[in-house]
């Protein structure tokens, strides 16, 4: 990247690719850390300009700096202020300069750096990123420029690839496949039993996804009640959980048990007062809550882990299918921003302010009889050199390079030198 010799672009980082989850979290931010961290990087003058992502996955600091020896400046800061070593920060981290760091954070925010293949969480993550880092100040024209063009060209490939398009997730799979049998599951019933971390994300889940008619059964009454309290949805006794068989369309399984709770005599009763409507079973318990037997009566759809298991691993080799296509695009986009980063140097600047003025002075004096022409020519040079005469002096000699890359920034975009 021909960037301007006054400042060059790094990434600090930490993810799940090369540190342990103890060393992520140690090195982990919550949104006042983060603050925290902005305003001592800039004013400590390890960066000139700052943005941290920190998710659950990842810690990763970005940064402006003038000095090649800034990442050990950040290293040392960072080992004083999380309590490690120097050594434990270098050795379980990974450095990215120039167009390898922008690189890294268009793959971020495009969900091809993440554990789940094309996860569209990261792109509000990054979003985030940049707000909090312009709330605290420690952000200005580049690194804007850079996470903006980051969130741009992470939605155009959301749109341009099905890359986010197959589900992985276990609970999300199931959704899916009971829109298959239902069509929209806003107006169906669903009765999940069990209330511990697998029924309460699906419940989660299926909230989020329109169901509006949500029952929760579970053998401990006041844990079904603490679940609908944060999602909404109806407490079913325990006991009555066979009797909400008949009201449910949709039941997904997710208890302890060691023997199924929904029994094929049980299904086959209400099957019949439904007459034939279908029903959708989705076990996520082992052992199973849903009777195996259940699946040979008719217009009864039965799932098991297994069987969401096999479609997930599915749905990842659709999504790495998609990967090319999603780097060809995440490069068309590096490149204009590299362009546009390539050209805040004050050398390509100072000779495109000079050419856009020269293309003025060139265009009205074509308006001038040929005649005029000659004896105007040596006026008109003289009106331009002196016009960009102090304005490059003041650009050159700025001593301060956050300053001049505002500067150069400002200039490329009052004279559109960058042709937009």
């Amino acid at each position: 990247m021909s960037a301007a010799s006054e400042a060059r672009l790094f990434l600090l980082g930490w993810n799940f690719r090369v540190a342990e989850s103890a060393v992520r979290d140690r090195v982990a931010f919550n949104p006042e850390e983060v603050r925290e961290g902005l305003s001592r990087i800039v004013g400590q003058g390890l960066a000139s300009e700052t943005v941290i992502v920190s998710t659950c996955h990842r810690s990763e600091i970005y940064g402006l700096a003038e000095s090649a020896e800034s990442g050990d400046g950040l290293r040392e800061f960072l080992a004083q202020w999380r309590g490690l070593a120097v050594a434990e920060i270098a050795s379980t981290g990974f450095w990215r300069e120039g167009p390898e760091a922008a690189r890294h954070l268009f793959r971020v925010a495009a969900g091809l750096d993440s554990m789940a293949l094309g996860e569209s969480e990261v792109l509000g993550q990054v979003r985030q990123a940049l707000s909090l880092a312009r709330e605290t100040g420690s952000t200005r024209s580049v690194l804007h420029r850079l996470f903006e063009a980051a969130v741009a060209s992470g939605k155009r490939v959301r749109s341009e690839t099905e890359i986010g398009m197959h589900p992985l997730s276990v609970a999300s799979i199931g959704l899916e496949l009971a829109s298959k049998v239902f069509g929209e599951l806003s107006g169906k019933t669903l009765l999940v039993l069990g209330a511990g971390d697998t029924g309460g994300l699906f419940a989660r889940q299926a909230v989020d996804a329109g169901v509006k008619d949500l029952l929760i059964a579970n053998r401990t009454r006041k844990r079904a009640e603490d679940l609908v309290a944060r999602i909404g949805g109806t407490v079913v006794a325990w006991e009555n959980a066979t009797e909400a068989l008949g009201k449910a369309d949709v039941v997904v399984g997710t208890t302890a048990s060691p023997e199924p709770v929904v029994r094929r005599v049980d299904v086959e009763r209400v099957m019949q007062e439904r007459r034939g409507r279908p029903m959708f079973f989705l076990d996520l318990a082992v052992p199973a809550d849903i009777d195996a037997g259940i699946r040979d009566i008719y217009n009864t759809f039965v799932y098991a882990i297994n069987d969401l298991e096999q479609v997930a691993e599915e749905n990842r080799r659709r999504r790495a299918r998609e990967v090319p296509r999603a780097e060809a695009i995440l490069e068309e986009e590096l490149q204009k921003f590299l362009a546009w980063f390539g050209n805040l140097s004050v050398v390509p600047t100072v000779l495109d302010l000079k050419k856009r003025f020269e293309q003025i002075r060139d265009a009205e004096l074509a308006r001038l009889p040929a005649g005029d022409r000659e004896r105007f020519q040596k006026i008109a040079d003289s009106i331009v050199a002196k016009a960009l005469h102090e304005p490059m002096r003041r650009l050159k000699s700025e001593e301060d390079p956050r300053r001049k890359l505002d500067r150069v920034e400002a200039i490329r975009h009052l004279f559109d030198l960058d042709g937009k």
